[in-house]
């Protein structure tokens, strides 16, 4: 908006606000005598005209006006979380006015979201988590957040909202008795799930990482530097990791090496039998013909190695909490084990494997012990000095 003074006493003001895709232009002619009081009047008027644009849209309007610069270059499978979120959104705001949305509003909406059931795969039903809540909210303020930059709201309604807060879960991680089962068995799978899971459990490789892994030469390191993965819609594509943080060179023991050796050399072999059956991925990981392995493949085959085995199920990603715990009970500081697992700080390190470093009462207890130590030691000084 822009004041310009046009006669004696009178001032112009005019405002562009862009609705449903067009420009439009507003004027309005204040009388007065200074030009602060016609700013003033200009701003109430403006405030006015906006909150008329916003009327215009319901929360469902407003989301599909704004939804494609929301979701631009965002990866497939953020897309896909934007828009479970935006079907949330839509089936319980969906035809409310837009210029009707407050903090008020949207504090009654997450509290309802934190206390309303839901369906679940298995037939428990179930409520949403305060990570789907805080991501559900999140989606609608960036939608807001587009909607004031071009003039559909005066304002953002988003701010001063207090999220639901949930129980903290440890990370869940092989029991020693499993652990151990899981690597005595490892040699009964097929070379590249052995190779997998062993990528994960001893190197903390994530499964995108796993898969994005080149077929090429690997010595004693391996450069992490992509992630590969598939959309609900079944498309596939490769990205870089998480974080920046997440980009980092790995370690590789020998036998692990000798694994990945041994998994090249196979898939040569299988490459002359199959002939022009081969699809020659060039991927690290491979299925029986050759193609990339799909991520859900990746579940399926842990879930029967860990049902044939006897042991309780543990996800892929568990399998990366596992070498945490283990590097963490061999003494490993929280910054080296933060930069292993490629998290983007220390604290994220920390919020996950608290209870790996060191239990709270067996801390306590060592520091009681060293404040007794210390006291021992100044007792025998005083009884040194006084003899």
């Amino acid at each position: 908006m822009y004041i310009v003074k046009v006669d004696t006493n009178k001032y112009r003001a005019t405002l562009s606000q862009t609705i449903n895709g067009k420009r439009k232009r507003y004027t309005k002619t204040f009388t007065t005598a200074k030009k602060k009081d016609a700013v003033r009047m200009a701003q109430v008027w403006e405030q006015e005209v906006l909150t008329k644009g916003s009327s215009d849209y319901t929360v469902h309007g407003l989301i599909s006006a704004v939804w494609e610069t929301v979701i631009k270059n965002k990866s497939p499978n953020t897309v896909d979380g934007y828009n479970a979120c935006r079907k949330r959104i839509i089936d319980t705001l969906d035809d409310m006015p837009a210029s009707d949305l407050s903090p008020r509003v949207l504090q009654r909406w997450i509290d309802k979201l934190a206390n309303m059931e839901t369906k679940a795969n298995s037939h428990k039903k179930r409520r949403y988590s305060p990570k789907t809540i805080r991501e559900t909210y999140f989606v609608l303020s960036r939608c807001c957040s587009v909607a004031v930059n071009w003039e559909i709201l005066p304002s953002s309604p988003c701010h001063d909202i207090i999220m639901p807060i949930g129980a903290k879960k440890e990370a869940h991680i092989l029991s020693p008795e499993d652990f151990t089962k899981f690597v005595d068995n490892l040699y009964t799978l097929p070379l590249d799930s052995k190779v997998m899971f062993e990528l994960a459990l001893f190197c903390s490789l994530r499964r995108g990482e796993v898969l994005g892994i080149e077929d090429k030469p690997i010595c004693d390191r391996i450069v992490i530097d992509k992630a590969r993965y598939r959309s609900k819609s079944g498309v596939d594509f490769v990205k870089s990791p998480k974080t920046t943080s997440a980009v980092r060179v790995c370690a590789l023991p020998q036998f692990l090496q000798d694994d990945i050796r041994a998994l090249r050399e196979y898939h040569a072999s299988e490459k002359k039998r199959l002939g022009s059956a081969w699809n020659n991925s060039k991927y690290l990981i491979k299925s029986e013909d050759g193609s990339p392995l799909i991520p859900h493949a990746v579940n399926e085959r842990l879930r029967r190695y860990t049902s044939r085995i006897g042991i309780d199920h543990v996800t892929f990603h568990q399998l990366r909490h596992t070498f945490a715990s283990m590097v963490a009970s061999n003494g490993t500081d929280l910054v080296t084990l933060s930069r292993l697992m490629g998290h983007a700080n220390k604290s994220t390190t920390l919020s996950i494997y608290t209870h790996l470093f060191q239990d709270d009462a067996d801390f306590g207890r060592d520091v009681a012990n060293t404040f007794d130590d210390v006291m021992k030691n100044s007792a025998k000084s005083h009884e040194k000095v006084t003899i």
